[in-house]
């Protein structure tokens, strides 16, 4: 690629992860990335090595202490000295997005991907709700950028970047310890065919089997064990995968994320219909063009390198894994399958388009009905990638503002240590940013919450999904268990002295709260209202 073209391809990826978050502003894509910026800044204030979170009073990671995301908030500690919260969060996520963008241009580029810069952009643009959640502040978007590093480093790298790209993985995101892993056999069954199909002649630069293997798995336990909490953190662990994935069996109602749910397949359709399509035709272009060469006259003349071919064949069987569990058992399985599926798109297909391309003319590119057919639909996936970016931006996204008058106020009106009822679980996360001098109830998945304590968790969530509001139960079915009036349950259960809810989301608890005489409204903002839980023995 000449210089000056791939200046201009430089430009259109950094257009896309910039335009992608100027839309955003002054909202911010997740919740969840207060509650990782405010752990950031809470290692400064405590010291990085204190990884209890005594913010969280009903929840099993501050009864044991431990940190899955630790890595990821010290990577978030520079932000975390910027100060203001909102600041904070937007510098952190262009810097993310443009960190994944970076990683996927030089991982195709180092693979001999002609116009790397523009696959690169046209893997954020693939699937907008994709691209949405790369604009987030979450692990998933560094674990996802080492994982595609980890496979290039397989194919053409050394046993010792394979390792350092695994530590980095467990380090960062301990719950995806198994990604690397996972890459690592994936490489290893690619290499059986491509040794096959394209020859032993042909130059090898990958990772021999015997290191890769060793150096992933030794990689991935040096990132479980480069924190300081790595035996609390294990049992973290086991909470987030063998707890949550055996009441998601049980069907037990615990609020679960959106994403943690499989996704129906005419939702994955619907949303991702055309990298879905040149997935497909991508892998079947791969393998008619691989069974042919191998078996014509019997003779090799591979279209791809031995490397090309193992990435092609590594990332597309990574894709496939993926996408099973997207629609199996997490949606948030649509990540890797874009991801991976994106290289094996690109490593497949840009040879041959570039070729196509240089090989006629301006003129009669723009007469090409292949041209016109392709230009199409392009125009049409941006304009409704477009649409469906900022629907979701309309709709989805959070104020980068989100709980900070409440947080003020409690700051600056309540006793250091009280204990705030939030009525949604996804509260924590702003508030603990903004404020750590109070304490809350449980911070990120409810499975947290319920493994510190089924019966607190089920007297939350009777009040958190607004069924009821006079009284809340410990147990589900309610008739299992033992009922108590709420203002009790609050204040001797909970050790709650301030409750916050949304009206919009608790409608019936909000009205609960605002016509009972044991409650005091304390603070009304646009979106939240504030009560005080009166106490008749406490002095105040």
């Amino acid at each position: 690629m000449n210089q000056p073209h791939e200046g201009r391809s430089w430009l259109v990826l950094a257009f896309v992860v910039v335009a992608g978050h100027l839309t955003l502003l002054p909202n911010v894509a997740d919740l969840d990335g207060f509650y990782h910026l405010g752990h950031a800044r809470a290692y400064l204030e405590h010291g990085l090595f204190d990884t209890a979170l005594p913010w969280a009073t009903r929840s099993v990671i501050a009864d044991i202490g431990g940190d899955l995301w630790w890595g990821f908030h010290v990577l978030l500690i520079p932000f975390a000295l910027i100060g203001d919260v909102p600041l904070s969060m937007h510098a952190a996520g262009l810097t993310l997005t443009a960190g994944l963008a970076a990683t996927l241009w030089a991982v195709l580029k180092r693979h001999d991907v002609p116009d790397a810069p523009l696959w690169a952009a046209a893997f954020l643009l693939a699937v907008p709700n994709i691209f949405f959640r790369h604009l987030m502040i979450r692990p998933h978007v560094v674990s996802m950028a080492a994982g595609i590093t980890l496979l290039s480093v397989l194919v053409r790298g050394r046993w010792w970047h394979a390792l350092l790209l695994s530590a980095l993985i467990s380090w960062v995101h301990l719950s995806l310890f198994w990604l690397a892993p996972g890459i690592c056999v994936a490489y290893a069954l690619a290499r059986i065919p491509a040794t096959a199909l394209l020859g032993p002649d042909r130059p090898d630069t990958g990772v021999p089997i015997r290191h890769a293997l060793p150096a992933v798995a030794a990689g991935t336990v040096l990132g479980w064990f480069s924190r300081p909490d790595a035996l609390q953190t294990a049992y973290l662990l086991n909470v987030q995968l063998v707890q949550l994935f055996t009441q998601k069996t049980l069907e037990q109602p615990l609020t679960f994320a959106a994403e943690l749910s499989p996704i129906p397949p005419f939702t994955l359709l619907r949303t991702s219909w055309l990298f879905a399509v040149v997935w497909v035709c991508a892998l079947g272009f791969v393998g008619k063009r691989l069974w042919t060469e191998a078996v014509q006259d019997g003779e090799r003349t591979p279209s791809w390198s031995q490397g090309q071919a193992t990435v092609l064949l590594g990332a597309g069987a990574i894709s496939v894994v993926f996408l099973a569990v997207a629609l199996l058992s997490a949606r948030r399985g649509m990540e890797q399958w874009v991801g991976f599926g994106a290289v094996a798109v690109a490593v497949a297909l840009a040879p041959s388009i570039s070729t196509w391309c240089r090989d006629r003319s301006l003129t009669a590119l723009i007469r090409s009905p292949r041209s016109l057919l392709i230009g199409g639909a392009i125009a049409v996936h941006l304009g409704w990638a477009t649409h469906r970016h900022l629907l979701n931006v309309e709709r989805v996204s959070f104020p980068s503002t989100t709980m900070k008058e409440v947080s003020d106020f409690l700051a600056a009106e309540s006793r250091p240590g009280d204990v705030v009822f939030h009525a949604r679980w996804d509260n924590f996360g702003p508030l603990f940013a903004f404020n750590r001098s109070n304490l809350y109830l449980g911070g990120m998945d409810p499975i947290f919450q319920f493994a510190h304590d089924p019966r607190a968790f089920w007297e939350f969530f009777y009040l958190s999904s607004d069924v009821n509001t006079e009284w809340t139960c410990d147990a589900f079915p309610c008739q299992d268990g033992v009922a108590t009036d709420t203002h009790t349950a609050l204040l001797q259960h909970f050790g709650a002295r301030w409750i916050v809810v949304e009206p919009r989301r608790n409608p019936r608890l909000s009205l609960y709260l605002l016509g009972h005489d044991d409650f005091r409204l304390a603070l009304e903002t646009q979106k939240e209202a504030l009560f005080e839980i009166i106490d008749p023995e406490d002095p105040r």
